[in-house]
């Protein structure tokens, strides 16, 4: 298959490009940035062909899947562009920036004949794979509960370039991965969601340093999203715990190294040793823990890499890729009803008219 790239910033340089070269039976056939910078740093270290503009590479370089990395207010256009070129498509997250516009992307791929897969990296990475795996087996029983929470000192309005522009960019951007890691988790969209955003005193204003978030799924199991963007302490980008019948399933993303001793709960004494050069995963019954994952160095790239692999696979086959177009407007509905109940202090349904109320919200 023949590849291009289109955007050479963070997600293009450091996650396609590597994914791409690290990929056998593909051919990067063009890369395009309006940067020059970029596009030298990008033709000198991966060897490719570059471009100035979209018109140029397809009129050149006639690919058959596009690898969209640009912000997320473009996509949409470039979506459409690549359809109508021939080409499969690629995108990085957020999908788009409504509901309104993945309906728009997802009938111009049908009609074209083409498919579209987006990089929702996280639930292939290893360790979280492996508690996806270990929940899907059944090994320990069904899933009844689920957290995930990330913190760090980094809130939305200190954020560089097209990041920081956004009002509402918590849960609509890193949050993305957070909410589709728990829909990949229990296999289904929520039936119902209640959320809160603030800035807790610390800016006026509308924005969402903070965010949470309750997603309610069938058989009245439930999940929770927290989102603390003020946090002064340790950097936790993502961590899961996932509650079966018999265990605590466990993953932690970044590098972790630590020798403890002690007792636990002052009745059983323990030496435990944990190493990861990029995150692990683990499973707990009680006070005994045993290993799930490691992740590899350049976790993120590598399982980059593993999407791009399966969704090639995916289009080449007809088969369905890790995170389709379809999945991407499901995570966009429970975002944009996530919001929603945030503005109005309420618990809402995630049903028809709820989506067709939200169904030109600009998110973002």
């Amino acid at each position: 298959m023949k590849v291009a790239v289109i955007g050479l910033g963070n997600a293009g340089a450091t996650l396609h490009l590597p994914a791409l070269a690290a990929m056998r039976d593909i051919d990067v056939v063009g890369a395009v940035d309006l940067d020059t910078t970029r596009r030298d740093q990008a033709k000198t270290t991966f060897r490719v062909p570059v471009f100035a503009s979209v018109e140029e590479m397809f009129a050149t370089a006639r690919p058959d899947v596009v690898c969209i990395g640009t912000p997320p207010g473009s996509h949409a256009a470039l979506c459409l562009q690549s359809f109508s070129a021939g080409a499969h498509v690629l995108c990085e997250k957020p999908f788009v920036s409504s509901i309104a516009q993945a309906d728009m992307v997802l009938a111009a791929a049908r009609a074209a004949g083409r498919r579209i897969a987006l990089n929702h990296e996280f639930r292939e990475m290893p360790v979280f794979k492996a508690v996806r795996d270990a929940v899907s087996s059944g090994a320990t029983g069904g899933l009844n509960f689920a957290q995930v929470w990330q913190q760090m000192d980094l809130p939305p309005w200190a954020e560089p370039g097209w990041r920081g522009g956004m009002r509402q960019r918590t849960l609509y951007e890193a949050g993305v991965h957070l909410v589709d890691f728990l829909m990949a988790l229990f296999g289904e969209r929520p039936r119902a969601v209640q959320a809160w955003t603030s800035t807790c005193g610390v800016r006026e204003g509308e924005s969402d340093a903070v965010a949470l978030l309750t997603m309610e799924f069938s058989r009245g199991r439930l999940a929770t999203v927290t989102q603390n963007r003020l946090a002064k302490g340790e950097t936790q980008y993502f961590e899961v715990r996932a509650d079966t019948d018999r265990a605590s399933l466990r993953a932690s993303f970044g590098g972790r190294a630590r020798i403890s001793a002690g007792l636990f709960r002052s009745t059983r004494p323990h030496v435990r040793v944990e190493y990861g050069i990029a995150g692990i995963a683990w499973q707990e019954v009680g006070t005994t823990r045993s290993m799930l994952a490691r992740n590899p160095k350049d976790p993120r790239m590598v399982a980059t890499r593993y999407v791009f692999e399966r969704s090639l696979a995916a289009f080449r086959d007809g088969t369905e890729p890790p995170a389709s177009g379809e999945v991407g407007r499901d995570v966009m509905t429970v975002i944009a009803a996530a919001y929603h109940s945030a503005a109005i202090g309420q618990r809402v349904a995630i049903d028809d008219a709820l989506i067709a109320e939200l169904r030109d919200v600009h998110l973002g």
